[in-house]
């Protein structure tokens, strides 16, 4: 299982944010600094709906702790579960139905294959050549996990992903990783700049001024050609 880039630099056909990448955008932001109650709020209108199941939203969560840290996942997988429950109530939902994490390739990797895919997966999505091994941080964290294993499963799109990443380290005021993010999915085509001036609309009430720059330079349309 890879990761999968589209298009040429620069020349995404999005023109625009779609309501699921406005979902994922927004939560993103909530689960930051936005109010519990409207964090909770979204999380229950996105399990009322049919565009993105419970599986798509507990992989949301995953990716966005492993850019936001492991306390913050926490506490957004804990509102996830409260509102499961109550959409369980209101609805009549056997809340047994909760999923069980599904079974992938990835699980029959061996170490080395696992490091291999972390690499193709790093260089896919980050446009440049993956960190040399030889520490914990780098071996068991970016490449046997963050690229190895979250930006390869399934359940969200590398787009998707994308969005998540960028919104949490606008969020966090991490300028230099946001301008790497920002640049990478200009060049995959992931995002264009269009999606990017969405996606600065979604989340600039909330973003440091710094971060919003950094989005603002990257939404800009590029020159012809």
């Amino acid at each position: 299982m890879t990761v999968t880039q589209t298009g040429q630099s620069g020349q995404s056909g999005h023109t625009g944010l779609g309501s699921r990448d406005r979902d994922w955008a927004q939560l993103a932001s909530l689960a930051w600094s936005g109010p519990a109650e409207a964090l909770a709020a979204r999380v229950r209108q996105i399990l009322g709906r049919d565009e993105s199941g419970l599986g798509d939203l507990l992989e949301f969560v995953l990716q966005y702790a492993v850019y936001a840290g492991w306390p913050r996942g926490s506490e957004l997988e804990g509102v996830v579960r409260r509102q499961w429950a109550l959409h369980c109530r209101d609805t009549g939902t056997d809340p047994a139905s909760w999923p069980a994490p599904a079974a992938t390739s990835l699980d029959r990797e061996s170490r080395d294959e696992r490091l291999r895919a972390g690499e193709e997966a790093f260089r896919a999505v980050n446009r440049s050549e993956a960190p040399p091994r030889g520490s914990p941080f780098v071996e068991a964290g970016m490449l046997g996990f963050v690229f190895g294993q979250v930006w390869r499963r399934p359940g969200l799109t590398t787009r998707e992903r994308r969005i998540v990443a960028i919104v949490v380290c606008a969020a966090a005021e991490a300028v230099h990783p946001l301008r790497h993010h920002v640049r990478s999915a200009l060049d995959s085509a992931d995002l264009s700049a269009a999606d990017l001036r969405d996606l600065l609309t979604e989340i600039e009430g909330r973003a440091p001024a710094p971060a919003a720059a950094v989005l603002r330079d990257g939404s800009r349309p590029l020159p012809p050609r």
